[in-house]
């Protein structure tokens, strides 16, 4: 598939968050005995999130959309989560929601631009 050629810089930031968050779950759901009733779905979704960010790297269309979805699905769990909480999380909340919905917003206009 042919590379996404706008916004290098946001793909490399998205690909080393993907990155970390993947080896972090496969460390703490694989190596460790931290909720062993989620140990299978948390590796298994550390390797994705860890696979996602290697072909980042390289800003394949699949995996900038795959990437856009993991982010909607983030920025709207952050949306919804805010109103329950109190204090300054609040504004922590709120700003993951925004820059995850700016994320998931610029990679879908990379990845649905039209060549010049």
């Amino acid at each position: 598939m042919k590379a996404v050629a706008r916004y290098p810089w946001m793909f490399r930031a998205a690909a080393v968050v993907h990155v970390a968050f993947g080896l972090v779950w496969v460390w703490r759901f694989g190596l460790t005995s931290y909720s062993p009733g989620h140990e299978l779905l948390g590796v298994v979704l550390g390797v994705f999130s860890t696979v996602v960010g290697a072909f980042l790297f390289r800003r394949l269309k699949f995996a900038v959309g795959l990437s856009a979805l993991c982010a909607t699905v983030i920025a709207m769990s952050a949306a919804a989560a805010a109103p329950s909480m109190r204090g300054p999380v609040i504004l922590a909340f709120a700003a993951i929601a925004i820059v995850a919905g700016l994320y998931a917003a610029l990679s879908a206009r990379a990845l649905f631009e039209r060549a010049a």
